[in-house]
């Protein structure tokens, strides 16, 4: 199989994953900045860090379920799903009552913790919408998820600018997210409720031992906290240490590498099922798929890390005064976004290959060290530490997953 074959054989799940991905994120991009403009960088920064510690919640609803449920699809095991079902459920339950009770319970974040709250159950419901994104991803049917998230955003725009009208306040826009999040679950659900037969036959649930599934996705999860724990932490430090005005800082400039990152995670997203298909099938053309997109995505990482550089002070200026400093941090980031383009494959790649606990391992050595530079840089440096911190993670993020891939398929 040729570079290109894979490419092209999977040309109508990148493409609707692009639509997926680029429709909906471009549409977060312009609102995103006009609502920092709106909100000023103080009550921006109440949102992003209200959003940061909900995504840090949010790592316990889905426990690497997702991607665990796309691998088991694309092999055909696709009554997975009820397994998939049952522990997002559980988990979601657990979590909210521990964490939003937590919040009232020891009087946390007072001056925040309804802009946490709105943001936590409004996950919630994305994780389960997720879930069937997951699933769908696994059948290669994508164009449900294009439909649904192109919805959920306009859905969520039109919301929070109509609550915005009578009060500029971040916890009335993370109420309109978790409303239009809620919209999403329900739309993505009834999409499943007609397709179900269509996979999965009336009364098979029982396609793989429930102790095989578990055991999969326990070994996952563990990537799943490390992961969401190294990406959400830094802005948590941050306003710990510099305050809500340097987290909108560091949050806008980070949105502008996130627009960046569309393009590694559309194709990794598509192209995974081929991944977990041939890891298993045949680990030679695992071997030569992999180097030639790895390839792709540090040449992609190189002109993108370039294109921040250069072109962030001119962005920036088009925001308003508060956000002066922020192209400074977005230089900064240039250089963990070098990495971050073929990191996503290092990822699908290990996960792939049912090498979960590998890269567990891999990320919670990565955390540590971001959480010790970040002790060292954020205090005396604030946004530009964190940038820093990330970037030298990223590194060795890198380096050990590439080396490991490299020498267990070469073994294989």
């Amino acid at each position: 199989m040729k570079q290109k074959s894979l490419i092209r054989e999977n040309i109508k799940s990148i493409s609707y994953q692009s639509i997926a991905q680029i429709i909906p994120r471009a549409m977060m991009f312009i609102f995103i900045f006009f609502l920092a403009r709106l909100l000023g960088n103080a009550e921006y920064g109440k949102y992003e860090f209200a959003t940061s510690f909900g995504y840090l919640v949010g790592m316990f609803f889905e426990l690497g379920g997702n991607m665990i449920l796309t691998k088991h699809v694309a092999r055909k095991f696709y009554s997975s799903i009820y397994y998939a079902v049952k522990i997002r459920i559980v988990s979601i339950i657990i979590t909210l009552a521990v964490f939003i009770g937590a919040l009232y319970v020891f009087n946390l974040y007072e001056e925040s913790r309804l802009y946490i709250a709105y943001a936590s159950v409004g996950l919630a419901f994305s994780s389960m919408m997720n879930l069937y994104f997951a699933f769908f991803r696994g059948v290669q049917k994508m164009n449900y998820e294009a439909v649904v998230l192109i919805i959920q955003k306009a859905l969520f725009i039109v919301l929070a600018l109509i609550f915005l009208s009578s009060e500029k306040s971040g916890a009335r826009v993370l109420f309109a997210f978790m409303i239009s999040m809620a919209a999403g679950f329900i739309i993505i659900l009834s999409f499943f409720k007609k397709r179900e037969s269509h996979y999965i036959q009336k009364g098979e649930k029982y396609e793989i031992q429930f102790r095989e599934y578990v055991k999969d996705v326990l070994s996952l999860a563990l990537v799943e906290v490390f992961s969401n724990v190294y990406y959400r932490l830094n802005q948590v430090m941050i306003e710990h240490f510099r305050g809500f005005t340097e987290v909108g800082v560091y949050g806008v400039a980070y949105k502008v590498v996130e627009v960046f990152t569309n393009f590694p995670a559309i194709l990794l997203i598509a192209l995974f099922p081929a991944f977990a298909k041939m890891a298993v099938e045949n680990i030679q053309e695992f071997k030569i798929q992999f180097d030639k997109i790895l390839a792709i995505l540090i040449y992609f990482g190189f002109l993108a890390a370039t294109a921040c550089w250069f072109l962030g002070r001119y962005f920036f200026a088009l925001i308003g005064s508060d956000y002066d400093e922020s192209y400074i941090v977005l230089r900064y980031l240039t250089f963990p976004l070098v990495f971050l383009f073929p990191n996503f494959l290092i990822t699908q790649g290990l996960i792939a290959l049912n090498k979960n606990l590998t890269f567990a391992s891999i990320l919670f050595a990565a955390l540590i060290l971001n959480i010790i530079l970040s002790l060292i840089l954020v205090p005396s440096m604030g946004a530009e530490g964190s940038a820093i911190s990330i970037g030298v993670c990223e590194m060795v993020i890198f380096i050990t997953g590439y080396l490991f891939i490299k020498n267990y398929t070469r073994i294989a």
